[in-house]
């Protein structure tokens, strides 16, 4: 009996000595940098008040995304205006250059830059840097552009598929490939920066270029047109195509497939903030919530592709393609700040010389 007390007592104490060495253990592990820095700037964000967000996005996404926003940080009055990315950067650098104070967040990719280098943006460094696929020391990151090679798997056998990107310049390709205007500063002309960042070789990228050229094509400045060509049988191959687009038309069963040896090209979707912004915390908030796994389950509830890594979404490239695949960003500064320059210098002299 008193050997049975006895073992009872040291099993008690060996339970509260690793009970205790746990919280030990916790309370020494780092917090989740989002959780602090939310929590913070939610304070500062309900005595502001208010958000308003200039977005490129679809009207029906940027309502999902502040309606999620909104839900989980009451108390902030949400509002937004859509447009085009030159139309944003129009009315963004008119209002700054008025010190004017109406928008605090773009939700935008090719908009953010241009007005970063016009000085009208507030550099902000997410807390949540460690856990981004790109990362950009002054505006979150908080989506990707995942561009996608798309074919039709009824007018290409695996046998006959271009195994690059540079492939698709092949002559037997020719007239059978929707291709995006390379000089729309669109998803063409971004996969166009990266891989001249990439190969880091004028003659290579200006064969490839030629070679676009002389599939003897109309471009399309829709990619979602693009995939409608592809998926109709009109063209073989969409050069290029959005992951969520493809995945999308694979979830259900249209013939269409990706070229998975093509490396994604990788654009980064920034949350800039306005450099005048009246709520600069909400603005920051929104960000980093955007980041976060519960901002990027919201935005992959939508077909946005996650910026995070490790998130799980049939677009994360880590789903789509082999493992260790790895995305070819881009990182061409003049591209990002001036884009009709960066083509006008390097693409249109090819392309319509």
């Amino acid at each position: 009996m008193k050997k049975r007390t006895l073992l009872a007592v040291v099993v008690s104490i060996f339970s509260v000595t690793v009970a205790l060495g746990s919280v030990a253990l916790a309370a020494s592990a780092p917090s989740d940098p989002f959780t602090k820095v939310s929590g913070e700037l939610y304070a500062k964000a309900k005595q502001e008040g208010a958000l308003t967000v200039y977005s490129v996005w679809d009207v029906e996404h940027i309502v999902a995304i502040l309606g999620a926003f909104s839900k989980r940080y009451p108390g902030i009055k949400t509002n937004y205006w859509q447009g085009r990315n030159p139309e944003i950067v129009t009315r963004v650098m008119t209002e700054f250059q008025a010190g004017r104070d109406s928008v605090d967040a773009i939700l935008s990719d090719n908009a953010p830059p241009v007005i970063r280098a016009a000085g009208a943006i507030m550099a902000y460094e997410t807390v949540q840097k460690a856990s981004l696929i790109l990362h950009d020391p002054t505006m979150p990151v908080v989506s990707l552009q995942i561009q996608a090679l798309v074919y039709n798997t009824k007018k290409l056998k695996p046998a006959d598929l271009p195994k690059s990107w540079e492939d698709v310049a092949n002559p037997k390709y020719k007239g059978n490939v929707a291709l995006d205007d390379p000089m729309r500063a669109g998803p063409l002309s971004t996969q166009l920066a990266a891989l001249k960042g990439l190969w880091k070789d004028d003659a290579r990228w200006t064969r490839f270029v030629k070679g676009l050229k002389a599939l003897g094509v109309p471009v399309h400045k829709s990619t979602s047109a693009m995939m409608r060509l592809v998926i109709a049988g009109e063209y073989a191959l969409a050069m290029p195509a959005l992951l969520h687009d493809v995945v999308n038309e694979m979830g259900k069963g249209t013939p269409v497939n990706l070229v998975k040896t093509a490396s994604p090209i990788v654009f980064a979707r920034y949350a800039g903030i306005y450099a005048k912004a009246a709520h600069p915390n909400a603005a920051k908030l929104l960000a980093e919530w955007l980041i976060s796994t519960e901002g990027q389950a919201t935005l992959d509830s939508i077909g946005r592709e996650a910026s995070r890594k490790g998130f799980q979404s049939k677009t994360s490239i880590g789903h789509a393609y082999p493992a260790g695949t790895q995305p070819i960003p881009v990182h061409d500064k003049l591209f990002l700040e001036d884009p009709k320059k960066w083509l006008d210098t390097n693409v249109k002299p090819l392309w319509e010389g």
